[in-house]
């Protein structure tokens, strides 16, 4: 992967250029022999004109000037050289046998010169301070062509970062965001020239509602990838996703920063529900099923609650519900029960919980301030409980009642395990001072 963004930079590199200016043919043609083994192409000039005409069409690695010259003297054409946006960072090397003295050096440099070679020409220090100047060179292309590579790599992920439909967002170590991509700020309804928080831009909690501390850098609750959590945008709404983040460290391995991407999951998150619908839905009624009830329960019994409300659990059995069955089928014993959970979903108010726990049993759990509210449920569950049932034969009608036992979560200590038994022996206590009435009536 690496060798096909990044190939040998100098492969492909055009070969150096390198210019020589001097008025004197046999001097041109005893630099070339000079430099006829090094890996550059050699152009020459015998005039300064010649030269700046040369610098228009040609890219040189570096230059060879003699200083003393007929009608452009070297110090001109450096001059011209530099003021020559196409030519302004070749390098020049005046070659001259008058640059003994200060001012003529002074001179030489600010009229654009990097050095002087002295004549006549030593070859030994010709040749190397032309291998530093073409190395310098070729460094300079390859850089040029890394960063032009790296700049088209980046190009070509934003491109990508921007077409892809999950949220990506970049942080810093302090958990601010660098960068996010056009689904991420359309997701969570954020800029990344704000430069939010993480925790404001893409503010996490479980599909239970409490809340994530999704810092990339610190204790941070495992969530894996994956998993289906919950994400709010910044108009409040909620939206569930799955999301990986991973962390981005330096050369010394010390954080630098992080990447999160986040996924919208709300399509594959109402199919669980679905799923999850089914396996905790009693089929026959739609009411939760124990074990969907059970989870529920301890849900709001670990949940704070004020000290001045309570928690009430009312555990009912249907009366009177066997001699449905033997005498009219089970098919009306199944109607009798739809039409009581029925009856019960739209008895209990918003936020109660009722599910069938058994049979013909069923249970109600609720906040409320006290006792009495619970038992003021319990006699709206009787009286319409206790209203006819059409089961479907020619308008017959059944009437059945309920016993409801009632425990209270403070007298349980909270438990779920202690409420439950509580209600039952409560319930079934219930049903035997019934029965006992009963007899004494007859």
């Amino acid at each position: 992967m690496t060798e096909d963004l990044y190939p040998d930079q100098t492969t492909d590199l055009p070969r150096p250029k390198i210019l020589i200016v001097d008025d004197i043919s046999a001097n041109l043609t005893a630099m070339r022999v000079l430099l006829r083994h090094k890996d550059a192409e050699i152009i020459t000039a015998q005039s300064g004109n010649q030269a700046l005409s040369l610098a228009l069409d040609h890219e040189f690695a570096l230059a060879l000037l003699d200083v003393q010259m007929p009608e452009m003297d070297g110090f001109e054409v450096a001059e011209l050289l530099r003021d020559n946006p196409f030519s302004a960072e070749t390098p020049i090397v005046f070659m001259t046998a008058s640059n003994a003295d200060e001012f003529s050096q002074l001179k030489g440099y600010s009229s654009g010169a990097i050095d002087y070679i002295g004549k006549p020409i030593n070859e030994q220090i010709l040749l190397s301070k032309v291998e530093i100047l073409l190395n310098l060179y070729r460094s300079k292309q390859q850089l040029v062509r890394a960063l032009a590579q790296v700049h088209q790599q980046k190009q070509l992920l934003r491109a990508t970062f921007d077409a892809v439909r999950d949220g990506i967002i970049a942080t810093d170590n302090l958990g601010r965001v660098s960068w996010m991509n056009p689904a991420a700020e359309h997701l969570t309804g954020w800029s990344a020239a704000e430069h939010p928080l993480l925790s404001s831009a893409l503010p996490l909690e479980t599909c239970e509602g409490q809340p994530l501390n999704d810092r990339l850098f610190g204790d941070t609750p495992a969530v894996s990838a994956g998993t289906h959590i919950m994400m709010r945008d910044r108009g409040g709404k909620t939206l569930a996703i799955t999301k990986s983040s991973s962390v981005v460290y330096d050369r010394e391995n010390q954080p630098v920063g992080g990447v999160i991407v986040f996924q919208d999951a709300s399509q594959s998150y109402a199919r669980q529900l679905a799923l999850i619908g089914q396996v905790e839905t009693d089929p026959l009624t739609g009411l939760l099923n124990r074990a969907g009830f059970n989870k529920r329960l301890r849900a709001l019994l670990a949940a704070p609650v004020s000290s001045k409300r309570d928690v009430a659990l009312l555990f009912g059995d249907l009366d009177k519900f066997k001699p449905v069955n033997d005498l009219h089928g089970h098919a009306a014993g199944d109607a009798v029960l739809k039409a009581v959970a029925a009856r019960m979903s739209r008895c209990i108010r918003d936020g109660d919980i009722a599910a069938r726990w058994a049979g013909d049993e069923f249970v109600v759990v609720m906040v409320c301030d006290d006792r009495h509210e619970a038992e003021q449920m319990a006699e709206r569950l009787l009286d319409t409980i206790r209203q006819p049932i059409d089961i479907g034969k020619s308008g017959e009608g059944v009437q059945v009642g309920i016993s409801i036992g009632i425990s209270m979560a403070s007298d349980a200590g909270w438990d779920h395990d202690e409420i439950l038994e509580q209600a039952d022996r409560l319930l079934y206590a219930r049903k035997a001072e019934r029965h006992q009435q009963m007899r004494a009536a007859t």
